[in-house]
């Protein structure tokens, strides 16, 4: 102790116990979900359930993983290359992963459309060219037109992209998003629903690593028969 320092006041000493409490309490929160994890995920802290539970659209006999995104969303962005690894090797031979875009707003709409486009489209790769666009050349494709000259660059003809961004199945493939992403009450990217019973982030999970173990474990307990 140095003699010569002035005495911390009550107040003083008050202030300086809450502001190192914090963080400490955040980390045993984390701690304790991902201890918690270790045995089985837990409801109300690494997943809550979906009630009423939302009817899946997957073959019988699979488990529906459906994760919600959006292209500007940094956290989303980082996690896809995790979901591709997953999706290749990571996930029970009973599992389909569904990628759905949220629309809460007009912007995640349009974004919703490109992703859309591109599926009927039948391009695949530009999934991650949309996200790489944005999200590292910093090319928000916030306009009809930026989308256009974006996958006009990408061997897609103008003819094509014009007939497909508001073609019947892309106007059909927004309105069921539109509709689960109200049933699933979306309200942050990225959001994993497990089966149409389960909802968990990477928050809830307690990190990427979790979640990928606590959508295993959410799988396996609707695992079919047989």
């Amino acid at each position: 102790m140095n003699p010569r320092a002035p005495a911390l006041s009550y107040s003083s000493m008050n202030t300086m116990l809450a502001r190192l409490s914090r963080p400490l309490a955040a980390a045993l929160l984390l701690l304790a979900g991902q201890v918690a994890l270790a045995a089985d995920p837990v409801e109300g802290v690494n997943y809550k359930p979906l009630k009423p539970a939302v009817p899946t659209n997957v073959a019988p006999g699979k488990v529906e993983v459906v994760e919600v995104f959006w292209y500007a969303c940094g956290h989303c962005y980082v996690l896809e290359p995790r979901l591709d690894a997953w999706s290749r090797n990571g996930k029970a031979p009973y599992v389909e992963l569904v990628r759905m875009p949220a629309v809460w707003n007009d912007l995640l709409k349009l974004h919703a459309r490109l992703f859309y486009t591109i599926e009927v489209l039948g391009k695949p790769a530009l999934h991650n060219e949309a996200f790489r666009e944005i999200n590292v050349r910093g090319n928000r494709l916030d306009t009809p037109e930026k989308i256009e000259a974006f996958l006009t660059a990408r061997g897609v003809s103008k003819a094509d992209f014009q007939k497909t961004f508001t073609g019947f199945a892309v106007e059909s493939k927004l309105a069921r998003a539109t509709d689960l992403n109200k049933r699933y009450r979306i309200a942050s990217t990225p959001t994993v629903v497990v089966n149409g019973k389960y909802v968990t982030d990477i928050s809830m999970a307690g990190g990427e690593d979790q979640l990928f173990q606590t959508i295993n474990a959410l799988a396996a307990k609707d695992k079919p028969p047989g």
